[in-house]
């Protein structure tokens, strides 16, 4: 008798699925670290930078350190006595300077008195000598008419020359006064040859005594009066003036 055939199965083994997973799972894990082993390795790792630089030499020039200037030292404060020692030498200084200024002063007046006694008496002996010509030159005339005429050294004074000598005097008038009418003072001169003043008196009164005065006066100021055509000023002459003219 034959026996039946029946196909030949291998029988199963237990765990063989966890086994496969097991493997599957440790291929996996390594697979991993060798990942990140070769990532690891091929990294360039990271430099650090630094700069250096050598030192350059200043060339440029240096500034010359200027010595500071001394601070003034403190002083003692000076006592009363040197005070009051300064401010004497102090007015000792003005006064003496006072002093000085007060002599220039007094020099200088001490001069100009003497220049002005020096040319008056220059004056006085210049007019005594032409005074003495005039009394030696020939009298020709006496007192000038109202037109203008009168008696001078070498002839009779030209007819305009009495207004010449008024237009002189005119300017120098002194006379704010009011005047009843208008009165005429006559007032006789008496000239040297150049035209100085030898003498000057009223002679014929204008019934105002402000008037003639102020006449009298402003003859004197225009003091020396101006010659006649021929070049010399008679020697007496009667002048005219009205205080409306």
């Amino acid at each position: 008798m034959k026996a039946a055939a029946y196909p030949y199965q291998v029988p199963q083994e237990r765990g063989t699925l966890k086994c496969f997973l097991l493997a599957l799972f440790m291929h996996v894990l390594l697979g991993i670290l060798l990942y990140h082993a070769v990532h690891w390795q091929s990294r360039t790792p990271t430099g650090v930078e630094a700069e250096l630089w050598d030192a350059v030499p200043d060339d440029s020039p240096q500034p010359v350190a200027q010595p500071e200037p001394e601070k003034p030292q403190p002083g003692a404060k000076p006592e009363p006595e040197q005070d009051a020692d300064i401010a004497l030498q102090a007015q000792k200084r003005r006064q003496a300077a006072k002093a000085a200024e007060q002599a220039e002063q007094r020099e200088r007046k001490t001069r100009e008195t003497e220049r002005q006694a020096a040319a008056k008496q220059q004056r006085q002996s210049e007019l005594a000598r032409l005074q003495a010509m005039a009394k030696s030159a020939p009298a020709t005339g006496g007192a000038g008419s109202r037109a203008g005429t009168g008696a001078g050294t070498g002839g009779t004074a030209s007819p305009g020359y009495p207004d010449k000598v008024r237009r002189r005097v005119l300017p120098n008038i002194i006379f704010n006064e009011e005047v009843a009418g208008n009165p005429t003072a006559v007032v006789a001169v008496h000239l040297a040859p150049d035209g100085s003043l030898l003498s000057a008196r009223l002679a014929k009164s204008s019934g105002n005594v402000g008037w003639d005065n102020a006449v009298l006066r402003a003859v004197e100021r225009s003091d020396p009066l101006p010659r006649d055509e021929n070049g010399v000023a008679p020697a007496n002459i009667n002048i005219y003036f009205q205080p409306r003219e």
